[in-house]
């Protein structure tokens, strides 16, 4: 029997569990969840990152997809949501839809490979080991091939100096814009003692970070001929937790190139075309013109007799001699000689690549040429390369294949050296077919010949090189389940680079040379060959709030050099540098020969733990075994450990809607420095058949000894920082501290004649460095939706060193730096980059002569090496960049303005030509302040010795000076088309058109002379680029 139920019949208790019931089971079903699933064009992907952000309240939520690729929000609150997805190796994705009470909202995700290495919030490190920017403990910098092409186009080193405060590119006032020579680099500053002793001939610079283009390592080199056009990213590797994946290569950071990949799809091409125009700076030579430099010759006494006795004809000469400069002057001869070895360069880039392919495969064909023009006449470098690349994927395997081919071609000015040109006097008429400008005396009646620069320029003298290199780089991954991958590398590399100087027989610097003996022709040729093989293991997994990733890899490296080089001599005249016609090898020589090989080993475990993406660890570990180090020490290790915290994601922080990021976090480790070669560890001897070693006949000597207990340099690091995002992204920036200690240094020391080996290679000392670096950046104007964004940002550091606990172990290399009139020394105490010399006091107003102080506080007139001491720093107290840029719509604006706050040079234009101006040397050129600011009669107030003086001045703090300066690195400006009607009707489906100009202005207050065998530059480029 069915009883009817009522509410008089049924307990008031129970009732109200019912009622309990009912209403909860309401409330939780009006409680809106997210469902979702994120996979390629064929299969699910697992690990995806989803970032719910509530657009009203600012709020975010991170889950990511399990191994069926699915994800859920279980409970988000009602209202409109930004839903962000990625995952590495895929362009990222954002949906926007409205969660409402009560339903289910559902996302199907489909991700498309990314033709770019990476996205804003992983960080690509070269290995294959990439780390999440939200769980690392690292510093790293990131830049995308489209930052860096809008600060210029000329090569991917030239635009990192602008976009990162660490990143610094010496000034080389020798070379100048020398499209030939390679920049000199420093990433937070120095960990090796700056000598040349160290390296053999197939070593590097001992203060040049790593460069690592697609997963293997490359040369500097590569990286500068590289087309910038292929860049998809670049990824600056700092301290210790982010480079000790490379242990004993690292110390001074890695460079992580990365070039685009093919998309799949349909047939595309790109074009991209760049043109370069390059004017020489010759603002920064301040030369006299004819009637000052007659002026100051005639009150320097050139045409004086200053031998006693007296000689009257020698004295009439020098009057008659004056008398036909003034005539000439008088005539209106005032020859500007730097007008003619400079030239206005014009440089032009053709690019283009082709990709496609379906589901499966994808392919990429791509080839550029550059012709590169430089600032002095004859001088040049044509680079070329060719790419192929091919990927494969089918269900857990991923193949890629990359193809370089490349080579380049280049030549020196046959102007010789600019300072020649600078040199040149301007009351000397122009006349190429003279050897000589004149043939005189001086004013103590010796021959004096002035060399005439333009004659050796319209002979057949060339000086250049060429090279061709074939790279292929293979990589191989298989995921073995969602969580575990497994991932295979291997690159080989054969190159070649040749390089042949010849000089004329009619050349000025063999005229009083033996005939047989006149033309000089000298070849090198330096093979190469290469191998890296790599494999590593990767599991990454999420467990609830826990993530956990796991790496082990290992590597072999193997390089082979192998140089030989010839020196002819004796050529007929007319010769064009054929070496058939040289008359024998150069005297008391023969054919040299050189060879290296070079390997290292090494194993590396890493891992990465983040609870709840607030709490952060990383740790790793690296066994190198390298044949740079001793034959006892042959293997050494490298670690590295770092703390975060993500502070947002803290429940106290959950109101504070404008804060995106805020990431504390500090790591502390172990890296070393290989750059200086193989030399320092091998003994490596000569055969001789001279009876001047033995006279038994052949036999073998000793050219350099190896030191087998030698250990590699170990440098420790500690970094710590803060890495925010404020207000969706409109304030960006990061602060970083770090603090760098190298124990030991290698160091060659000079040994006892006795031993017949100039020098040995030690542990000694060490060397100590600290600095900081920051960037702020802030959008005024942020709207996406109508693509109008202005930006402004400044970043800036600075980097202080010292050694320690060297003692006198260096007092013979200190005595060589003496010897060669160096301003370095290596002293417990001081600096790298201290200045040494005298401490003056300036000049004594009474007599002109130069007050010296000693160490010990006395004053001199006596210069004395003893009292040599630290009188500047060349590191400001503080470098970096200002810019600003403004984008709307298509259209977009840019400036980077480098400033450098103190910091010392020495100014060498004062002490080669204002001072130091010997009796031949008058005849040349001289800075206008030899004759305007120089000591003339007892009372003067000057800053220079009296204009009579021709005796030596030995380097003292008086040539030293504080140096600030502004430069307008680059200027850009820019459109975009992309959205217009008419692409379609042309077959486009983009075009841009840019302009910059890179190193357009340069405010200094000191001036000084920039440029000594060849002038810096300013540019100006224009780019096309189209798709289609």
């Amino acid at each position: 029997m069915i009883k009817n139920f009522t509410k008089r019949n049924v307990p008031k208790r129970v009732l109200l569990l019912l009622l309990c019931l009912y209403y909860g089971f309401s409330a939780y079903a009006q409680t809106p969840s997210v469902k979702g699933e994120v996979k390629d064009k064929k299969e699910t992907i697992v690990g995806a990152t989803i970032i719910a952000q509530n657009i009203q309240k600012g709020t975010k939520t991170t889950t990511s997809s399990d191994k069926n690729g699915v994800f859920v929000f279980p409970r988000l609150a009602a209202g409109n949501y930004k839903f962000t997805i990625s995952f590495i190796g895929y362009e990222p994705k954002t949906i926007t839809g409205e969660v409402k009470d009560g339903g289910t909202f559902s996302l199907s995700v489909n991700l498309k490979e990314s033709n770019i290495a990476l996205d804003k919030e992983v960080i690509v490190t070269g290995t294959g080991i990439n780390r999440n920017r939200n769980s690392f403990t690292g510093t790293t910098a990131t830049f995308s091939g489209e930052a860096l092409r809008a600060v210029g186009n000329n090569n991917v080193i030239q635009s990192l100096r602008s976009l990162d405060p660490s990143f610094i590119l010496m000034e080389n006032n020798l070379a100048g814009a020398n499209p030939n020579v390679l920049p000199q680099i420093e990433v937070r500053g120095k960990t090796s003692v700056p000598t040349a002793t160290l390296k053999d001939q197939f070593g590097g610079e001992p203060n040049q970070p790593l460069f690592i283009l697609d997963g293997f390592e490359t040369t500097l080199q590569n990286i500068v001929d590289l087309d910038i056009n292929r860049v998809a990213s670049v990824t600056i590797l700092k301290d210790a937790a982010s480079t000790a994946l490379y242990g004993a290569r690292a110390s001074n950071g890695v460079v992580v190139v990365e070039t685009l990949r093919p998309k799949s799809g349909e047939l595309q091409f790109t074009y991209s075309n760049d043109l370069r125009i390059e004017s020489p700076i010759l603002s920064d030579y301040n030369m006299m013109n004819a009637t000052e430099k007659l002026e100051f010759e005639r009150l320097a006494g050139r045409y004086n007799y200053f031998v006693t006795p007296p000689d009257p004809s020698t004295q009439i000469y020098l009057e008659q001699l004056y008398n036909t400069h003034l005539a000439a002057v008088k005539r209106g001869v005032d020859t500007y000689w730097l007008n003619e070895a400079v030239q206005t360069g014009i440089s032009e880039n053709n690019s283009i690549f082709a990709q496609g392919g379906d589901n499966a495969f994808t392919y990429g064909l791509g080839f550029n040429y550059k012709n590169q023009t430089g600032a002095m006449k004859g001088s040049g470098r044509n680079t070329w390369s060719g790419n192929v690349n091919l990927t494969y994927r089918k269900g857990k395997i991923n193949i890629n294949n990359i193809l370089y081919v490349r080579g380049y071609q280049s030549s020196e000015s046959p102007y010789g050296s600019f300072s020649n040109f600078v040199n040149a006097n301007p009351y000397y008429i122009k006349d190429p077919s003279q050897r000589y400008l004149e043939i005189s005396r001086t004013s103590v009646g010796a021959s004096l010949k002035v060399r005439n620069p333009l004659y050796d320029a319209f002979l057949p003298n060339t000086n250049g090189s060429k090279n061709l290199e074939i790279q292929n780089n293979l990589q191989v991954n298989y995921n073995i389940t969602p969580d575990l991958q497994l991932r295979g590398g291997m690159q080989i590399v054969k190159g070649s680079v040749t390089s042949e100087l010849f000089r004329a027989p009619e050349s000025s610097e063999f005229e009083d040379v033996a005939v047989l003996q006149r033309g000089k022709y000298t070849n090198n040729k330096t093979d190469n060959f290469s191998y890296q093989g790599n494999l590593l293991l990767t599991y990454g997994k999420v467990f609830g709030k826990h993530s956990v990733t796991a790496n082990a890899r290992a590597e072999i490296n193997n390089r082979d050099y192998n140089s030989i080089e010839f020196i002819a001599e004796g050529f007929p005249e007319g010769s064009t540098g054929n070496p058939r016609f040289a008359y024998s090898y150069k005297a008391n020589s023969a054919p040299t020969a050189a060879s290296s090989v070079y390997r290292t080993a090494n194993a590396t475990l890493s891992a990465n733990y983040a609870y709840d993406m607030r709490y952060l660890f990383d740790v790793s570990y690296r066994l190198d075994g390298s044949t740079a180090f001793g034959k006892n020490k042959q293997f050494s290790p490298y670690w590295s450990s770092g703390l975060g915290w993500n502070i947002n994601k803290e429940k106290f922080l959950s109101n504070a809607k404008w804060i995106n990021r805020l990431k504390l976090y500090a790591n502390i480790g172990v890296t070393g420095n290989q750059n200086y070669g193989n030399i320092t560890s091998v003994s490596v001897y000569n055969y001789n058949s001279s009876t001047n070693y033995n006279q038994f006949g052949q036999g073998v000597s000793l050219a350099t000894l190896g030191n087998p207990d030698l250990q590699p340099q170990k440098t420790t690091q500690i970094s710590t920082g803060i890495d925010y995002s404020f207000f969706n992204d409109r304030m960006t920036g990061y602060v970083s501290f770090y603090n760098k200690r190298t124990n030991p240094l290698v160091v060659a020391v000079d040994l006892p004649s006795s031993t017949g080996v100039f020098s040995y290679p030690l542990n000694v000392g060490q060397l100590n460095s600290k600095g900081m670096e920051f960037k702020i950046g802030y959008s005024p104007i942020y709207n996406i939706a109508k693509r109008i964004i202005w930006t402004v940002g400044v970043s800036g550091g600075f980097n202080k060193g010292k050694y320690e606990g060297f003692g006198n172990i260096l007092r013979s290399l200190n005595k060589q730096q003496e010897n060669n009139k160096s301003l370095l020394r290596f002293t417990d105490g001081y600096s790298p980059d201290d200045i040494w010399a005298a401490k003056s006091l300036g000049i004594d107003p009474a007599t002109g002569r130069e007050v010296f102080l000693t160490t010990d506080g006395q004053y001199t007139f006596d210069y004395a090496l003893g009292n040599v001491q630290a009188v500047g720093n060349t590191n400001p107290i503080i470098e970096g960049v200002f810019n600003t840029s403004f984008g709307y719509k298509g259209f977009n604006l840019g400036f980077y303005v480098r400033y450098r706050l103190g910091g010392d040079i020495f100014n060498t234009a004062l002490y080669d030509k204002v001072e130091n101006i010997s009796y031949s040397g008058i005849a040349l050129n001289q800075d206008k302040r030899a004759l305007y600011d120089r000591w003339q009669k007892p009372g003067d107030i000057a800053q220079f010795k009296g204009i009579s003086q021709t005796s030596t001045t030995p380097m003292s703090s008086r040539f030293v000076q504080e140096e600030n300066t502004i430069t307008g690195e680059s200027i850009s400006m820019g459109y975009t088309f992309d959205r217009q009607k008419w692409l379609n009707k042309v077959g486009l489906k983009t075009l841009n058109l840019s302009a910059i100009t890179n190193d357009l202005f340069r405010i200094s207050t000191v001036k000084k002379e920039r440029g000594i065998d060849y002038p810096f530059a300013n540019t100006v480029s224009f780019s096309l680029k189209a798709s289609f």
